[in-house]
């Protein structure tokens, strides 16, 4: 039964994080997950329990983010100290695991309109989840940017890297964040819709035995930006705990506070499955053909991303993350009408069939298929219409999510204010 209160959901949820070291194609990242609890396991489904519900979601998501993160931070540094190609191996494997829990928290970005509450200069934190994730995971990202401040003359420090963040008002010169992170340790990937990710060789990191002279710059960047991630990440998780709902002007007080914490909620689904999931980072690649519409295009994990994504998608509408377990904006719905809430949950459940199944294609051992690879595919391969049939149905998701909205009597579902990051 639902009597957990707020301060024993705000804790880290267990998972089963595993990195086999050996090869950074091993990869398992477990959480449990299950549909909406039944009317009998659940105790006062109120606006106020999901909401609580809600953001330890966040906690706990923005928690696992930042442990896994000072897991690559460890990784990172052990690499710089010896540029070896098992230890770039190594921080490429723990650069993997740090993906799956924070593509999980990106559900909560949408959130920044009504959770703004502080200005950055004079309070610190957050200003909102939208711009500090631009500073994240935004996308796209030039490498050519990051390539000529490596070889420049300026001294490498976090200063230099927020500064040139967007520079010449080019949101594609991104210089922090989880895909400057990727660019550094993978390199550009040049092959196309062809097998193969990045290539970058340990030896460019090596002081020792550099071939341009660059090396210890290169250290330079991958360390700062690595370092900044954590902090970032600290902030986030802070502004998300206990203590931050009962502080004014936090992210968690403020949503909590909200009378439209439920349309976000119900907008953020909205916006990850028809806008982001079935546009910009699955159908825009199918629809073009082109490798560079594929957003983990450096290290080919775009199926980790995808997936976990729609594992946030999932999480905001059960109410359920790691052992955190409802309620969730789905009860609110069943209890209002159960053939919307079914209308949701089956193709939810459709859904996540060829999610695991994209999953699969890229991390099979024998014959994996990347994401990359399927944009460049026929429409007659199987891995290209699993693809398809998920995008189809992501959009499908409107029409039923928008009768979600009039159930519960919301706001109408406006993403124009959705993220600039990934």
């Amino acid at each position: 039964m639902f009597k957990k209160t707020l301060s024993t959901l705000a804790v880290l949820s267990a998972m089963s994080l595993t990195v086999a070291c050996s090869d950074d194609d091993d990869y398992t990242y477990t959480s449990a997950r299950t549909s909406t609890q039944t009317d009998t396991e659940v105790e006062a489904i109120t606006t106020d329990t999901v909401k609580a519900n809600y953001v330890a979601m966040a906690y706990a998501a923005y928690s696992d983010s930042l442990t896994t993160a000072q897991a690559l931070q460890e990784a990172v540094d052990a690499f710089i100290a010896a540029p070896t190609e098992d230890n770039l191996t190594a921080a490429k494997a723990a650069y993997k695991v740090a993906r799956a829990p924070y593509q999980e928290s990106e559900i909560m970005r949408w959130d920044s309109n009504i959770t703004v509450g502080k200005d950055l200069t004079t309070d610190g934190g957050v200003a909102s989840v939208d711009e500090w994730e631009g500073q994240v995971n935004a996308w796209p990202l030039d490498e050519n940017h990051i390539v000529s401040i490596i070889e420049g003359s300026a001294q490498i420090d976090t200063a230099l890297l927020l500064d040139q963040n967007g520079a010449n008002d080019n949101e594609a010169n991104v210089t922090t964040g989880v895909h400057a992170i990727e660019f550094m340790l993978w390199g550009e990937d040049t092959h196309g819709t062809d097998a193969g990710a990045g290539e970058r060789a340990a030896v460019e990191f090596d002081v020792n035995n550099c071939a341009d002279a660059l090396c210890d710059r290169r250290a330079q960047y991958l360390k700062v930006a690595t370092d900044l991630l954590v902090d970032d990440l600290v902030l986030m998780q802070a502004e998300w705990s206990a203590d931050a709902v009962t502080t004014e002007g936090t992210l968690a007080y403020n949503f909590t506070e909200s009378e439209l914490a439920l349309d976000y909620i119900l907008g953020s689904i909205h916006a990850m499955a028809t806008d982001e999931l079935a546009g910009a980072r699955m159908n825009s690649g199918l629809t073009l053909g082109d490798p560079e519409e594929e957003h983990d295009c450096f290290s080919d994990l775009s199926h980790v991303a995808i997936y976990h994504n729609f594992q946030g998608v999932k999480n905001a509408f059960y109410g359920n993350y790691g052992e955190i377990d409802g309620p969730g904006i789905g009860d609110l719905i069943r209890e209002a009408d159960e053939t919307t809430y079914s209308d949701i949950d089956e193709a939810l459940t459709s859904i996540e069939t060829h999610m695991a199944q994209i999953l699969a294609f890229g991390e099979d051992e024998t014959n994996p298929v990347k994401f990359d690879q399927i944009i460049g595919q026929a429409s007659t391969d199987a891995e290209r219409q699993v693809a398809e049939a998920a995008v189809a149905e992501l959009i499908g998701l409107d029409a039923k999510l928008k009768a979600a909205t009039e159930v519960l009597s919301l706001n109408p579902i406006d993403t124009t204010g959705g993220g600039d990051g990934d």
